[in-house]
């Protein structure tokens, strides 16, 4: 296990400014998730703390120790990659062998090791195959376990699971959780995925464009995402977002005026800077939509998707906004039909015209 460290690293190809003086700090036994849209920066930030990519500026520390000028296999490093990169005419055994008789370990630690990596991924039985005999979901176990050969400091994971289909994705997923709950060690995981990224992560760095959007826990970033971004980003499906423009204005709340369910009262938190006339936008998740007498705020059904334990609805308001409601699946819903619509008190997400989240609502609609 190890500490990392991330002290203003950029990162740029020509003029191309790629990575924008991102700072992270990673705690021992970690597991930290790169998440963002593609072309985010995320791969790239990984193979810069590998050392497969060089900084514009910037520090990496590993264990408190600066490593910007070490070469990857002098870190203390191991990268599990997209593609599982196996020798095909090696058996597993010999694959994960490799790099340890590269380092002239003994043979005895080198079967040790082997032998306990394949206890720990449940693949004993596969030594002895070579890789064309492998599903997919074994070879990702391969590539994994001649990573934890080596006994990293730390483990980095670039997108390890989008080659395997839906089912080995979920099934690998929570194989990858065990094996960080069983070895302890601090793992740096990458993905476009934001249900791998909610699902494994200790916290969640979300990128855009180079840069650092938000940091934190899972929860923390789905009921408290710091603008309108992460909130779009974080949870399926995602949020919707709702113009609207400030009223009235009072202290701790404030009237807000939208096109879908009319005026709004709004509680906030903390201190805020608004004025009114201000342009802001509502953000409301999909099960936070309560579907009520039609005679209320009135939607048209336009699409229904019916996955079993819910149904999700896409409503069209009168000014033609679309959104995106989760209803219980004990009623049958149809295209066309008229359904109304109520956020639930507490529910609300409020952003600034910068994008920037200001105020959580306590109130309902009046």
């Amino acid at each position: 296990m190890a500490t990392l460290k991330l002290e203003e690293i950029r990162k740029s190809f020509g003029s191309i400014e790629v990575i924008k003086g991102v700072d992270l700090d990673v705690d021992e036994g970690e597991l930290i998730v790169f998440v963002g849209p593609s072309g985010c920066g995320k791969s790239t930030l990984l193979r810069i703390i590998a050392g497969l990519e060089d900084t514009t500026s910037g520090t990496i520390w590993i264990d408190s120790e600066a490593c910007n000028d070490k070469a990857p296999k002098e870190r203390g490093i191991a990268m599990v990659f997209q593609s599982y990169a196996l020798y095909p005419h090696k058996t597993v055994y010999q694959n994960m062998a490799f790099s340890l008789k590269l380092s002239r370990r003994p043979k005895q630690e080198i079967d040790e090791r082997i032998r306990e990596a394949a206890r720990i991924l449940q693949m004993e039985h596969l030594l002895q195959r070579r890789p064309h005999q492998l599903s997919g979901g074994q070879r990702q176990r391969v590539a994994i376990g001649r990573a934890i050969v080596r006994h990293p400091k730390v483990f980095l994971f670039d997108e390890p699971l989008s080659n395997l289909d839906a089912a080995l994705r979920v099934s690998m997923r929570r194989e990858i959780a065990r094996l960080h709950t069983e070895l302890g060690s601090t793992m740096i995981y990458v993905t476009h995925d934001q249900i791998e990224a909610m699902t494994l992560a200790d916290r969640i760095v979300v990128l855009d464009g180079g840069e650092v959007k938000q940091v934190g826990t899972p929860m923390e970033l789905y009921h408290h995402p710091a603008n309108i971004f992460v909130a779009g980003f974080i949870g399926s499906p995602r949020m919707n977002f709702i113009n609207g423009r400030v009223e009235t204005m009072a202290e701790g709340r404030l009237s807000v005026e939208t096109r879908v369910f009319g005026r709004l009262n709004v509680g906030l938190v903390g201190s805020v800077t608004v004025s009114t006339g201000d342009q802001v936008t509502i953000g409301l998740r999909p099960e936070d939509c309560e579907i009520v007498d039609a005679d209320a705020l009135p939607l048209t059904v336009s699409l229904v998707e019916r996955l079993g334990d819910e149904t999700l609805l896409e409503v069209t308001s009168t000014s033609g906004e679309v959104l995106v409601v989760k209803a219980p699946p004990i009623r049958e819903y149809r295209p066309g039909e008229t359904v109304g619509l109520m956020p639930r008190p507490g529910a609300l997400h409020v952003f600034d015209e910068s994008g920037r989240a200001f105020a959580r609502a306590k109130a309902q609609v009046g």
